[in-house]
C-alpha cells in the first residue's frame, strides 16, 4: 500500500523530466552504507545529476524511529558523498506545520477556537467584513489568494521582515483584502498562513521566532533552527544564486524557517508520538479528493495515513513524508536553484520512501 501512495504522490507533483534521456558524464563517488543500499544510491545519484554544480542534499531516512544520514554533493566532475546533515537550509514551507503546531498549542490553551473568526481578536474590522478562520487559514480553504502583494519597504534585503511586518500585514487586512475563492474549497495559499502567523503574534504579543523557539524549538532541542538566518550563518548552505545577498523575503510563519535535517529528525519522532498539539495538526479537516486530505498544515494520503509537505523558496527546495504507524519517513534538504523543478526533490523523496518498504 505504500507503494502505492508514491507512486500516487509522484504524479501529483508532476515529475517533469522524470524520464528524459540523461547524457552526464558525471563520475559517481557515492558509496554505500547499511541504510542505503546500491539501489538507494542509485536513486540520489540520478537525482544529483540533473542539478547544478554546488548543489546539495542532505537526507534523513527514518526506519522504525531510528535515522540514517546521506548527503551528496554536485562537484565539477563528479557526484560525492558529504557529511552534511548538520548543515542548515531553508525549509521553505515545511514551515506550515511549525506554524500549524502553534496554532493547535493555541487552541490547547483555550486562547482561542479553531473555528472562530480571526476578527474576533482585532480591534478593527476586517475589510468587507470578511470572515475567516484560523482552520481554514491553516488548511487552505480561507478563499484568499495565493501569494500576498504585502511586501517589506526594501524589498531588496532578505533580513528586512524575520519578524514579519505586522504593520503591513495589518493595512493589507483593513484595506486590502479580498478573497479569490469560494470559502470551504481547498486553495494554497502562502498569504494565508502569512495571516496566520500574524494573529499569532498579536495575540500573544511576541514575534513568530520567540513563539517557535518557546514553544517547539526549546522543548525539542531543536537547536539549529531558526528564522533568524544569521544565527545559522556557521552551518547553512547557502542559496545558488547570483546574488546572494539579494534573497527575496520569506515570510516566517509560511516558508522563512531554517533548519537541518537532524533537527527536523527530532520534529518528526515528536510527529510520530500522542502529545495533543502533534495530534490536532494530524486530524483531517478537509479532502481534497479521494486519497488526499489536508489536517492543520500537513497533507495527508488517507490511504496510508502518511502526513507530508514540500518547500520551494528561491535558492532552496525540501520534502518531508511521514509514516507515523510504522514510525518511518524521508527528509530532503537542498539548496536546489529557482531554475530547479520542486518535482525534482519531490521525486527524490517519494522514491526513497517506496525504497522502505521493498
Amino acid at each position: 500500500m505504500i507503494k502505492e501512495m508514491t507512486i500516487g504522490l509522484l504524479s501529483i507533483v508532476v515529475l517533469a523530466g522524470c524520464g528524459s534521456e540523461n547524457n552526464s558524464t558525471k563520475k559517481n563517488n557515492l558509496t554505500q552504507t547499511s541504510a542505503f543500499d546500491k539501489s538507494s544510491i542509485d536513486i540520489i545519484f540520478r537525482s544529483m545529476e540533473k542539478f547544478p554544480t554546488n548543489v546539495q542534499v542532505s537526507i534523513a531516512k527514518i526506519e522504525d524511529g531510528q535515522v540514517y544520514y546521506y548527503g551528496a554533493l554536485h562537484s565539477n566532475s563528479a557526484i560525492n558523498a558529504v557529511d552534511n546533515y548538520s548543515n542548515t537550509f531553508m525549509i521553505g514551507s515545511i514551515s506550515k506545520v511549525f506554524t500549524s503546531t502553534l496554532l493547535a498549542q493555541m487552541v490547547l490553551d483555550n486562547k482561542i477556537t479553531l473555528d472562530e473568526s480571526i476578527g474576533n481578536q482585532l480591534p478593527y474590522t476586517l475589510k468587507n467584513n470578511i470572515n475567516m478562520s484560523y482552520k481554514q487559514l491553516a488548511n487552505h480553504t480561507s478563499g484568499v489568494t495565493r501569494d500576498t502583494n504585502v511586501a517589506p519597504a526594501n524589498e531588496s534585503k532578505y533580513n528586512t521582515y524575520h519578524e514579519l511586518n505586522m504593520t503591513d500585514i495589518e493595512k493589507y487586512l483593513k484595506h486590502d483584502l479580498k478573497l479569490e475563492h469560494e470559502q470551504g474549497t481547498h486553495h494554497y495559499s502562502n498569504l494565508g498562513m502569512n495571516i496566520l502567523g500574524y494573529m499569532m503574534t498579536e495575540i500573544e504579543n511576541k514575534s513568530y521566532e520567540t513563539l517557535l523557539q518557546e514553544r517547539i524549538l526549546n522543548k525539542l532541542g531543536m537547536d539549529n533552527t531558526t528564522t533568524i538566518r544569521e544565527q545559522v550563518q556557521p552551518t547553512l548552505i547557502p542559496a545558488l544564486m547570483e546574488n546572494d545577498d539579494s534573497l527575496p523575503v520569506a515570510y516566517d510563519s509560511a516558508g522563512g524557517i531554517h533548519s537541518s535535517v537532524e533537527d527536523l529528525y527530532k520534529f518528526a519522532l515528536a510527529s510520530f508520538g500522542d502529545e495533543p498539539e502533534y495530534l490536532l495538526t494530524q486530524e483531517e479537516t478537509v479532502k481534497i479528493d479521494n486519497t488526499e486530505s489536508l489536517g492543520l498544515g500537513w497533507f495527508i494520503n488517507t490511504d496510508v495515513n502518511a502526513y507530508f509537505h514540500g518547500g520551494a523558496t528561491q535558492g532552496y527546495r525540501s520534502i518531508m513524508i511521514l509514516d507515523k504507524e510504522n514510525h518511518n519517513g524521508i527528509i530532503v534538504l537542498s539548496n536546489v536553484p529557482l531554475e530547479g523543478n520542486i518535482g525534482d526533490i519531490h521525486h527524490l523523496g517519494f522514491t526513497l520512501m517506496e525504497e522502505i518498504y521493498k
